[in-house]
């Protein structure tokens, strides 16, 4: 007698099988091919994604341009000090040693009006790019150094570029060129592969939850309120890593567009960093802050669900929320990882890398409103209410911060 055995992607390499005899069980020994493929298929996306570090170290050795942007300073009680770009300022300065910087050119960059001075006097009025010849500066004014200082009415770190192009920097008189780009870059590859082996590891240690919060058909499904994991305790040790990693999945993504987004946009004026390191904590705060927002729901909707007398359907609900969250913006930071690697550079696009947040909130707030019409017996305006408390008023406060 043949016997076939079907199994899920994270059945054990041991399986006991009860084929009803009363005297004894049969133990089949095989070896899961699906578990096979899944991880040789890691493995390789592990191996190709090194690879792409090594290119983009390699592509991005030399850079000719120089930022000047870290060396703005702001006169503040009667001295210079460094340039504070949270604070609302008119005025910025910066200097430049043209004998470091010989044959280089200095320009600068806005869409918006502004005035420029060079050593104290009015050079004009300029709109969009301009550029000048470093030799040329320090001949017109008789001076090795250069003090330029720029007047707009709202200056804005994001869209006023100052650099230095054409280098040819002599030996000795100055550090390498500034390269924010390759350390993003490098930020972004090293923390997906953090990622992919973080999410490995649990989905090993915790098969059935990770294929539970990976099933696309359950988030649509009617009767996932009889389901053993959407009724466990979202505060165990097990749920908890999922949290984490889908905090930390969340963080990179936002990162990744805050970075890459049109200068109108004020939020990524607050995610700006010029090291690898200053971006790293960047993502350690965000994923800390996203995790914090997690653990905020699970309470609000704890709280919701009692004062509506709607126990039961607490567990329903924010398990199908982090589930919707992994799949959809784990698909959605794959896109952007590899777009951004690919060095796609359309603001267009990572506008809709941002939009998809909100689209997300939008459609889970029909979904739950299926999921949960039929699992209470409450009114129609009962309802709609707990979901306006739970999901619309977060989604309003979300589309304010992201799109300010």
């Amino acid at each position: 007698m043949k016997v076939a055995v079907t199994t899920s992607l994270f059945t054990k390499r041991y399986v006991k099988i009860n084929s009803c005899h009363k005297i004894k069980q049969t133990y089949v020994h095989f070896n899961n091919e699906y578990n096979s493929i899944s991880f040789a298929g890691m493995s390789r996306i592990i191996f190709y994604l090194i690879l792409i570090t090594t290119t983009c170290n390699l592509s991005f050795g030399q850079s000719s341009i120089l930022d000047l942007q870290p060396e703005w300073l702001q006169h503040r009680d009667g001295d210079y000090v460094a340039f504070d770009q949270d604070a609302t300022a008119r005025t910025l300065y910066f200097i430049v040693e043209a004998g470091k910087y010989p044959g280089g050119e200095l320009n600068i960059e806005s869409s918006s009006p502004y005035f420029l001075f060079l050593n104290g006097k009015l050079s004009g009025e300029f709109s969009g790019g301009v550029g000048f010849s470093i030799d040329s500066l320090a001949a017109k004014h008789a001076a090795g150094k250069i003090i330029a200082c720029i007047y707009q009415e709202q200056i804005n770190p994001r869209e006023l570029r100052t650099y230095i192009s054409k280098l040819n920097v002599r030996s000795g008189d100055s550090g390498p060129p500034y390269r924010p780009a390759s350390d993003f870059k490098d930020f972004v590859i090293l923390s997906g592969l953090l990622i992919i082996i973080f999410f490995l590891v649990i989905s090993q240690l915790n098969p059935k939850l990770a294929s539970d919060y990976f099933s696309v058909i359950k988030i649509f499904s009617p009767r996932e309120a009889d389901d053993a994991q959407s009724n466990a305790r979202l505060t165990s040790s097990n749920n908890f890593q999922f949290y984490v990693g889908c905090s930390m999945l969340l963080a990179l993504y936002l990162l990744i567009t805050l970075y890459n987004l049109p200068d109108a946009y004020a939020l990524p004026l607050k995610f700006q960093a010029d090291s690898f390191g200053g971006i790293v904590w960047q993502w350690i705060k965000l994923s800390t802050f996203i995790l914090g927002l997690f653990l905020l729901k699970i309470v609000v909707v704890f709280i919701v669900t009692r004062l509506f007398n709607m126990k039961g359907l607490a567990r329903v609900h924010f398990f199908n929320w982090v589930r919707l969250m992994l799949i959809v913006f784990g698909g959605a930071t794959t896109i952007a990882f590899s777009y951004y690697i690919l060095r796609g550079q359309s603001e267009t696009i990572f506008v809709g890398f941002l939009s998809l947040i909100v689209a997300t909130l939008i459609g889970w707030i029909f979904i739950v409103f299926m999921k949960l019409n039929g699992k209470t017996e409450h009114s129609m305006f009962h309802l709609f209410s707990y979901i306006c408390a739970t999901e619309l008023i977060p989604l309003l406060i979300t589309i304010k911060v992201l799109f300010q």
